[in-house]
């Protein structure tokens, strides 16, 4: 048997889309010809069944001794879990829980047969084909004895209309197969195995006795097994019968509300044929002029009645009681439809009608900072939809606001709504304490290397997150420079110690941007200066002041000469980017023109610091380059060396005054034709 707390679980399971799953239909054993499934209860051990039914003695002790049975709903004797058939199957498998009693069996081996079930059966269909079956486990771990079964039915003057043998239960010949209706590709299922087989009823045969049979054994007479025995069960065989909500066709369960006035819907469908017990081969089978009536259990498919009126195909009722209970569709020709023992039946549906919600809630943590959670628990209900301040919405039963700001105090209401739609309203009101915290940037966008002052307000302190870019990130109003699009959090905390959160964007319009230039920065007499652009960036327009009052918008602009005048001239050069997103950013440049290029070295100077002529040096070395020069007195020591023209020999040497006279110097160079230059000659100091 199974609980109804335990169907709760399993509704939620059968709800999930799954692609593995969704097409196994949810099954219990019980046909309306034989339904053996020892009931369930607290009592262990259980009932016994009732006269006339085994051959076997009924025992008051848990674990029977050889030649008895008991009914239990645990078993102990040999330190195994709940090992019974179960009652709801999902596919070939059984779903877990309390499944109610089972009988226990302890059989010896015998030289002859006894009766382990038997049950006189009548008011059957001839012609028509029944399932003679029941799950059974070998509870023993001895191996010197393996019980053989038969599964016979009879005709009421003994007649074998057809016997199945189980084969040794729990050895290597064990014939048991899965639950009925499936294909080979679960004949490799877990326990419970079932054991049996399809038999048809002779033309004018209408009542069968059937038997379960422990074969004569040549086992040692001292060698028992005890079997776990349930769902015996005697059913009609047919086409498959299978229904399905149409909303919904993988799921199991469906719901309604007492109060909506909506039918439930459910689909039938009667398919071509069925898998074999056993085989887990299609066999082809169809009803030539069907008929059908849907079923209602309320004691979780332990019996069934018919729904008067519901006759059709597929159903559609309106349910206006709160329960829960089990639908079905059995389905027969059209001239046995009022004999359920004719009828083949389908997989099951869970419905569940409910009332209104009780002992629903819903609480929250209110008062709370701006810093901290609200944090709101809603229980009573299958689903729930919570809406209050601020546009705040959420329809989980653990909604949260992180972060919440002043704006989110005030009343939340809720709606709990039922499994089946049947809903009620609640409502909390939660309060907000904090700054009134507000944050802008002066600049929503800026370009690449520009800032934009950041502005927050309505606490004592602050601190923006992350640093990079922020002139100070523990003041309100921070110049931001950020070198990509960053968004940019602040925690600002007012005088109670609360805390609020928030955050301003600034979006960088493009990528880095760079003006840059490459050029000259000597022109000579008749030189021609070739500038080129080497900016970095998306850059799209280029404006060029060359100092001389000419400009140019190409990339590269043309050579262009500077007039040389009569003393050098310093001009500036400037070039201005634009990139894709109109950005800007200047390079600036100095160039000298020079009125003489031609290298020389005075013949003589007078380091007197009149600033006439006061030092030696190659004059007009702008294009030279690896210089070095040097200097010598008259007994060739050196005076004076320097790789930088530009540096000047005062006359002096460790800061004395070299003597009047004549010094030989020495001068190499590469010019700008890239040929290396050596020449030397004689200067005199004069004082």
């Amino acid at each position: 048997m199974i609980y109804r707390n335990f169907l709760y679980i399993i509704t939620i399971a059968g709800l999930i889309n799954n692609n593995c799953f969704s097409q196994l239909p949810v099954t219990i054993p019980s046909g309306p010809v034989v339904n053996v499934n020892f009931g369930k209860g607290a009592a262990n051990p259980g009932p016994p069944l009732s006269v006339g039914y085994t051959s076997y003695n009924y025992a008051k002790n848990i674990c029977p001794a050889p030649g008895f049975y008991s009914v239990v709903n645990y078993e102990k004797c040999f330190d195994t879990s709940h090992v019974d058939a179960g009652h709801i199957f999902f596919g070939p498998h059984p779903l877990d829980g309390d499944s109610g009693y089972m009988m226990l069996a302890n059989i010896q081996a015998a030289q002859a047969s006894t009766i382990l079930f038997a049950d006189t059966v009548k008011n059957l269909c001839s012609n028509n084909a029944y399932l003679f079956w029941a799950a059974i486990l070998n509870l023993s771990k001895s191996t010197c004895f393996y019980p053989n079964l038969t599964f016979t039915a009879q005709t009421m003057t003994g007649q074998v209309i057809q016997n199945f043998h189980t084969g040794g239960i729990g050895s290597n010949n064990d014939q048991g197969a899965p639950f009925f209706g499936y294909n080979g590709i679960d004949l490799k299922a877990p326990f419970p195995f079932f054991y049996g087989g399809i038999f048809t009823l002779p033309a004018g045969v209408t009542d069968v006795i059937i038997k379960i049979l422990a074969d004569p054994s040549m086992a040692n007479p001292d060698c028992t097994a005890t079997l776990a025995i349930d769902n015996i069960l005697l059913n009609a065989v047919g086409p498959d019968i299978t229904i399905s909500n149409p909303l919904s066709p993988g799921a199991w369960i469906l719901g309604s509300c007492f109060q909506s006035n909506q039918p439930v819907n459910i689909n039938g469908d009667i398919n071509s044929g069925y898998y074999n017990f056993g085989s887990g081969e299609f066999v082809n089978s169809t009803l030539t002029n069907p008929a059908v009536q849907w079923q209602q259990s309320v004691d979780d498919g332990y019996s069934w009645t018919d729904i008067p009126g519901e006759t059709n195909l597929n159903l559609s009722h309106i349910f206006s009681v709160p329960d829960t209970f089990f639908l079905r569709l059995r389905a027969s020709e059209n001239y046995n439809i009022n004999n359920p023992n004719c009828s083949v039946i389908s997989n099951v549906m869970q419905v569940q009608v409910d009332g209104l919600p009780t002992n629903y809630n819903i609480t929250s943590n209110s008062p709370v900072c701006t810093d901290s959670d609200i944090v709101f628990n809603i229980s009573g209900g299958a689903s729930y939809f919570i809406s209050g301040p601020n546009g705040y919405s959420d329809n989980t039963s653990y909604p949260h606001i992180y972060h919440p700001v002043l704006a989110d105090s005030g009343w939340y209401h809720v709606k709990i709504i039922s499994f089946g739609g049947c809903s009620v309203d609640d409502s909390t009101f939660v309060k907000v304490y904090g700054p009134d915290i507000k944050v802008k940037s002066s600049l929503d966008s800026i370009c690449y290397g520009k800032g934009t002052q950041l502005q927050a307000s309505g606490g004592a302190t602050y601190l923006w997150s992350p640093p990079d870019g922020l002139s100070n990130a523990n003041i309100s109003n921070p110049t931001a420079s950020p070198n990509t699009t960053t968004t940019y959090k602040i925690k600002v905390t007012d005088n109670t110690g609360c805390g609020a959160f928030g955050a301003v964007t600034v979006t960088l319009r493009d990528s880095i941007l760079k003006a840059a230039i490459a050029g000259p920065v000597i022109v000579c007499p008749n030189d021609a200066a070739l500038f080129k652009d080497t900016s970095i960036g998306k850059v799209s327009k280029w404006f060029w002041s060359f100092g001389n009052g000419e400009t140019s918008n190409m990339r590269n602009p043309a050579a262009l000469h500077y007039v040389t005048q009569h003393t050098s001239t310093v001009y500036p050069v400037e070039l201005i980017v634009t990139d894709s997103a109109t950005c800007t950013d200047t390079a600036f440049v100095l160039i000298k023109a020079v009125n003489n290029c031609y290298i020389a070295v005075p013949s003589a100077f007078t380091p007197n610091q009149d600033g006439l002529n006061d030092y030696l040096y190659p004059l007009n070395a702008y294009k030279a380059t690896n210089l070095l020069f040097r200097i010598y007195n008259r007994f060739g020591k050196l005076v004076f060396e320097t790789k930088d023209w530009t540096k000047k020999w005062d006359g002096t040497l460790a800061n004395i005054p070299q003597a009047t006279g004549t010094y030989i110097w020495i001068l190499e160079y590469t010019d700008d034709d890239n040929k290396r230059v050596f020449i030397k000659g004689t200067s005199v100091l004069l004082r």
